[in-house]
């Protein structure tokens, strides 16, 4: 699961002086505004609401809706606790500013190319130990029973799988992220040529295939995007603010 957590304290901080001021309010037809005092519309916010409806107004614009729940407020104080977001139910739940709610996430991509570099290194590893194995006499049957031999295999062969590591990496380094890169990965079209183009042999590699990302067309590139997480902490802190009032007015 994606931490939010730096989408979070960007809003806290934004939002730390945030006083409400009720433009409309007439059972479950409201507008609330949302500003810190003397900033004028810096960081301000809008909720509306209306049955089965709420609108969110950050500089992106969002509507929800949802036939179960007359109360809008009342879906997104279920499906969260105070002060935390349920991006993935809330996105559901959208009916206008879909586009808006996804987009090509970089970092996504750095993650999932690590994660596939640190499978193969784990399997070119293992490779090496059952060669070296295979060439000193010893059965997989005997490399089971007895994992003392497998650590020692490990060890000869270390070496030349840290070489090979290292020039792996490298070459992904180069080809994806170095200030002398072919592509820009910041754009979703870049980063896929870059994928697509992707080929590397390390030094004496002798196997049949390169190294190459075959199955990135199935990777999650995409996550929430800024504008999407920003409005869902501006609704809960909204709502939240909003029933602090309300438990001032009835105290």
């Amino acid at each position: 699961m994606t931490d939010y957590s730096e989408s979070a304290a960007r809003f806290a901080r934004d939002a730390r002086n945030h006083e409400m001021t009720v433009e409309h309010e007439a059972g479950l037809y409201r507008h609330l505004k949302f500003m810190t005092p003397g900033h004028g519309s810096v960081g301000s916010f809008q909720l509306i609401t209306w049955p089965y409806n709420l609108v969110v107004k950050t500089g992106w614009t969002f509507h929800f809706d949802i036939d179960a729940t007359p109360d809008m407020f009342d879906l997104f104080r279920k499906t969260a606790r105070v002060g935390e977001i349920n991006p993935g139910y809330w996105s559901e739940k959208v009916r206008a500013g879909r586009d808006e709610v996804e987009g090509f996430n970089p970092d996504s991509l750095k993650g999932e190319v690590a994660s596939t570099i640190a499978q193969w290194m784990r399997d070119d590893l293992d490779s090496r130990v059952d060669q070296q194995a295979e060439e000193l006499g010893f059965t997989q049957k005997e490399l089971q029973a007895t994992p003392g031999i497998r650590k020692e295999l490990a060890r000869q062969v270390r070496p030349e799988w840290r070489k090979a590591n290292r020039q792996l990496r490298e070459a992904v380094e180069g080809h994806f992220f170095s200030d002398m890169a072919d592509y820009n990965i910041e754009y979703e079209a870049e980063a896929h040529r870059a994928l697509h183009e992707f080929s590397f042999r390390p030094e004496g590699d002798t196997s049949e295939y390169p190294y190459y990302f075959a199955d990135w067309h199935e990777w999650r590139l995409k996550d929430y995007t800024p504008g999407f997480l920003h409005s869902c902490h501006a609704i809960r802190h909204g709502i939240d603010l909003y029933d602090a009032a309300q438990k001032a007015v009835t105290a």
